[in-house]
């Protein structure tokens, strides 16, 4: 990942006047809500001009849907907790929850909920940090407000982790016991301590940090696999024939656990360790409990995403210390890792998988051309040739075919030639006698690029498709 310095440079170089394109329209339809619902009249606001399943020109439709692209507040809570009040369809009825009233009356409910948005909106003008806080609306719709009414004062990171995550990227020393809204106003500091941001809205910083650095997982844990469980197995054993093998072909990704289960959230990296390494690594579907134990042993599973499984060369102690500091050693508890090192970790799994996906050639093995033997090691993927691969990468260079995209010129020279190598024939319609022609039947291609090759529902895009997709 380039450094902030470089990031911001290329931001206004290659994406700041694109981007204005996008945010001014936005911004003209902000203030067109601010006209439609001033300040001042927010008390004479109607149940219908403010509730969600009625009118798509609401006061609460507006800011979660017509203004999403100045902070999305959509999913979450259900509306009823979000907003306070909202209108059921299926039930013809307004509905709300008794923190508003007690009876929960719905009329009760928003005169309460109107004088609390004033409130808001009061404490938001003053910067009254304690007020805002106390404030009783739903966190995330509570700061949409903010940020609608005053852009200037506010910045548009709702979610509490995303805001955790920019502070430790941008090295950001803070508090753990600041409140949400305290260690937004550090980050609106750090933008405005910024020469190129100072004076720019605060949509294109915010819009510059989830580009810079996306916040894509939540959650990343270890996951011990027990020696007792896999005794006398090597590593090479575990990943080829239990990770690659049983778990996706046999178990459908069901990852049975015999004590107390890991209390994981959706979406969740998951890192197998297995003899004091990261051997492999999945995204967590799931954890369920089993109504009866299985064999007397098995009391629940981890659902994973079997196309999501991968393994790659271990990654040991001190590396896992440079991707977190705060990692120690390895030990039978299924640790915590900071979702800030996401991108760190993934460029490290990157290099130890040196390309072996699905499609890929491992440079590790032997042999002649001949290639199309199954393997029972990834999800139709197939005995590689490590020859074919360095024929490739001779006729073709290493650079991706699609975007140009050069490993050794991005990270250095110690990962010169890293590149995926693409068969152009999906190599599930070869026979077992099929000899590859590395000059016709292979290209080299980035990772982006190659995964976007093959996400065609049943088949691949090809070279000039891609290209064609970024030159858009």
């Amino acid at each position: 990942m380039k450094n902030i310095d470089e990031a911001i440079k290329e931001f206004f170089k290659n994406k700041y006047f694109d981007l204005r394109k996008e945010i001014e329209p936005i911004v003209l339809l902000r203030q067109e809500f601010v006209k439609r619902f001033p300040k001042n009249q927010i008390h004479n606001m109607q149940l219908d001009d403010y509730v969600v399943g009625k009118e798509k020109e609401s006061f609460c439709y507006w800011l979660e849907t017509t203004l999403r692209p100045l902070g999305s507040i959509k999913g979450g809570s259900p509306a009823d907790k979000k907003f306070g009040v909202y209108y059921s369809k299926d039930n013809d009825e307004y509905r709300t929850i008794s923190k508003w009233d007690k009876s929960e009356n719905p009329d009760i409910a928003f005169t309460n909920i109107k004088l609390e948005i004033s409130n808001l909106l009061l404490a938001g003008k003053n910067k009254e940090i304690d007020k805002i806080i106390d404030n009783e609306i739903s966190p995330m719709f509570k700061y949409k407000i903010l940020t609608t009414y005053y852009p200037e004062k506010y910045l548009s990171v709702f979610s509490e982790p995303h805001v955790d995550y920019f502070l430790k990227r941008l090295k950001i020393s803070y508090d753990v016991k600041l409140h949400v809204e305290e260690k937004r106003l550090l980050l609106l500091s750090y933008k405005n301590s910024i020469t190129e941001f100072k004076d720019k809205d605060n949509y294109y910083f915010t819009a510059f940090l989830y580009q810079w650095s996306n916040p894509k997982v939540k959650e990343i844990r270890l996951l011990p696999m027990s020696k007792e469980e896999f005794l006398d197995w090597t590593i090479e054993e575990v990943q080829n024939d239990y990770l690659l093998d049983e778990l996706i072909n046999e178990n459908d990704g069901y990852f049975n656990y015999a004590e107390k289960g890991m209390s994981s959230i959706k979406g969740a990296l998951i890192l197998f360790q297995f003899d004091n390494h990261v051997i492999g690594c999945a995204k967590l579907l799931e954890v369920i409990k089993h109504k009866e134990p299985i064999d007397d042993i098995y009391k629940g599973a981890y659902v994973f995403d079997t196309s999501s499984i991968k393994t790659f060369e271990p990654i040991n102690t001190d590396e896992m210390k440079n991707i977190d500091d705060s990692f120690k050693t390895f030990s039978q508890v299924k640790q915590y890792l900071d979702p800030v090192c996401y991108e760190d970790l993934m460029v490290l799994i990157q290099l130890k998988s040196d390309g072996m996906i699905t499609e890929e050639i491992p440079e590790d093995e032997t042999g002649k051309y001949p290639e199309a033997s199954k393997k029972q090691i990834t999800i139709n993927a197939y005995e590689r040739n490590p020859k074919a691969r360095q024929d490739c990468i001779r006729i073709h260079g290493s650079s991706c075919v699609v975007c140009g995209f050069d490993s050794g010129k991005v990270f250095g020279d110690e990962f010169e030639g890293k590149i995926h190598v693409h068969h152009k024939k999906p190599l599930h319609e070869l026979d077992d006698e099929y000899e590859v022609d590395p000059k016709e039947d292979l290209i080299p291609v980035c990772p982006n690029c190659h995964m976007i090759i093959h996400s065609k529902s049943g088949g691949t895009y090809t070279i000039e498709e891609v290209k064609e997709f970024l030159s858009k």
